[in-house]
């Protein structure tokens, strides 16, 4: 944790699940922020005193109290109440203290069983839409194909049937874009894009705008109304999207893309060498911060500047 302007720059937390992502709230008694991380079970942290933490009930796959919907990926806030997003087409809101309930499921209607790993919120109105992949889904065997797994099951030969399984299950979703918006319960958005979609923002005119694998961008003005504004030559796998000094940036395996508002590209800024595993990005005012497997920096002033994480601080995460 990197507490810009404090006495104390960094502080640890040793939290016994694998973190996926963190998001922060403001302290209701005094009004500074509090650090909010959530492991891929479902486990929410608040990271002030003796680090209370929450579960999100029926999340995660190793969890005692684990449902079967998978791993969670992305939490986030506005303005102090939590949303939490994942696997198994899984939305849920924070509504009080250890109270969290779920808004969106794959046995909704028109609802498949998708991997969420964004989503776009306006302030003031929650999660308009959520990104992601769908998951692959397979087709049954016919009858006559079943027939044929169950005599060699019959007869004794289990890998006989195993492979009679195997060689009939075809394809009946492929893995793909997923983008759902919310309209009283949510609906798809089709795309023709292949991959995933890895984070969406609304617009200020309300469109929805996603980006994600092999330089995915999609722009949704409704569900019947989705348009590729993809980039020719922009082919680096595309991880966040935010607005940037009246522009959008865009963090790519490659550097950070900026586009104008009609999403008509500008210039690519060159990630600093040493960092080449980017994760994130957020923006704070005029910065953006970057957070990468290999460290944080900051782009200022048409420059980056590394933000130094003490040698013990590295030594106990690495532990």
């Amino acid at each position: 944790m990197y507490n810009e302007g404090h006495e104390i720059l960094w502080g640890y937390a040793e939290l016994p699940r694998t973190i996926k992502s963190i998001t922060s709230i403001v302290d209701p008694g005094d009004g500074k922020p509090v650090f909010v991380p959530m492991s891929n079970e479902g486990d929410v942290y608040f990271l002030i005193g003796d680090i209370p933490v929450e579960k999100i009930a029926g999340a995660g796959v190793l969890s005692d109290d684990a449902e079967g919907y998978g791993a969670m990926s992305r939490i986030a806030s506005d303005n102090g109440r939590l949303y939490a997003c994942g696997y198994g087409s899984q939305l849920y809101e924070r509504r009080h203290e250890d109270d969290w309930v779920r808004l969106c499921a794959s046995d909704m209607p028109g609802v498949e069983d998708c991997a969420f790993f964004g989503m776009a919120i306006r302030p003031g109105s929650g999660p308009l839409a959520l990104c992601g992949q769908k998951r692959v889904q397979y087709n049954d065997p016919t009858p006559e194909q079943q027939a044929q797994i169950d005599r060699a099951r019959r007869s004794g030969d289990a890998e006989g049937a195993d492979a009679l399984q195997q060689r009939f299950r075809t394809i009946r979703v492929p893995p793909s874009t997923a983008l759902y918006l919310r309209d009283g319960g949510w609906t798809e958005a089709p795309t023709d894009a292949r991959g995933g979609l890895n984070d969406c923002i609304v617009m200020p005119g309300g469109d929805i705008v996603a980006v994600g694998d092999h330089g995915i961008i999609v722009r949704a003005g409704g569900v019947a109304a989705t348009e590729d504004l993809s980039s020719i030559g922009l082919t680096d796998d595309f991880y966040t999207i935010s607005p940037w000094q009246g522009e959008i940036a865009i963090l790519g395996e490659a550097g950070i893309h900026v586009f104008d508002t009609a999403f008509a590209y500008r210039r690519s800024i060159e990630l600093p060498a040493d960092l080449t595993t980017p994760n994130r990005m957020d923006v704070v005012g005029r910065d953006i911060i970057l957070f990468d497997y290999g460290g944080v920096a900051v782009f200022k002033e048409d420059q980056w500047e590394r933000i130094p994480i003490p040698d013990d601080m590295w030594r106990l995460a690495s532990e």
